[in-house]
């Protein structure tokens, strides 16, 4: 699985938000802690490289340079994984915040608020460390901010519909923005797998990432388990969300 595809996975999950939030199923126990887990452990490994390279030293642990493209940055590397994996996180986030929601409860809100903020903490310290590292080339630090920027517009689109549902404008980039993309959408319907601006949506977000430079690189084994964590909490019978899977999102669901 590469790292481009993380992307459809963020948008998979919110094309179908409300099989996942009014669904009768629960979200395990199990599921929460262990992506409580499976979070805390990306974040101590990305802040230890990160530690590393803001020193001048180099990453030597082979399970930490998966992931990571012989011959190009490390720094901008990592900070692509963050980025991307941020869109993914960022909307689980406001799932499982709406579900609660929905249900009137406060279960899961404590522990996704926390990974929330462990991510910012490890974003901010990403790019903390892009602005102080020489090694970066004007051309990587042009291609590392354009990412940003693209993320963060296609993750308040993707999430906007259920932000004003749910009144969860605080989990948007900017809240401004995320309700303009709102306020566009003519229905004022949140983002369906069934209509043709899903199609479009789909396309528009496959040529804002394509699978090319740092975006081709393979996946860590801590986000496909998360992957497979997030899409397994769907229910297990709605066909139309497999339908939309690509086959290298289908196999990390699988594997």
């Amino acid at each position: 699985m590469k790292l481009a595809y993380l992307t459809e996975v963020a948008a998979i999950m919110a094309a179908h938000s409300q099989i996942f939030i009014e669904q009768q199923q629960e979200v395990t126990t199990e599921a929460v802690g262990d992506y409580y887990i499976l979070s805390r452990n990306r974040f101590n490994r990305w802040m230890r490289d990160l530690d590393d390279l803001e020193r001048g030293a180099s990453i030597h642990d082979p399970l930490h340079l998966v992931g990571l493209i012989a011959g190009r940055s490390a720094t901008r590397g990592i900070a692509e994984q963050i980025l991307i994996n941020e869109m993914v996180t960022r909307v689980w986030t406001v799932l499982l915040l709406a579900r609660d929601a929905n249900n009137g409860i406060d279960r899961i809100r404590p522990v996704a608020r926390n990974i929330h903020m462990g991510h910012l903490a490890v974003r901010h310290k990403a790019l903390g460390v892009v602005l102080s590292d020489d090694r970066l080339t004007p051309i990587d630090l042009l291609a590392i901010d354009k990412l940003r920027k693209s993320a963060e517009r296609w993750t308040d689109l993707l999430s906007c519909s259920i932000m004003g549902q749910y009144d969860l404008w605080d989990f948007a980039f900017d809240k401004e923005r995320a309700r303009e993309f709102l306020r566009d959408r003519t229905d004022q319907a949140g983002l369906s797998h069934r209509s043709r601006g899903w199609v479009l949506i789909l396309a528009g977000l496959r040529h804002s990432f394509p699978e090319e430079e740092g975006l081709a690189a393979s996946v860590h084994n801590d986000d496909r388990r998360l992957v497979r964590l997030m899409l397994n909490c769907f229910p297990q019978d709605a066909p139309e969300m497999t339908f939309w899977m690509g086959s290298k999102v289908r196999e990390a669901k699988q594997c």
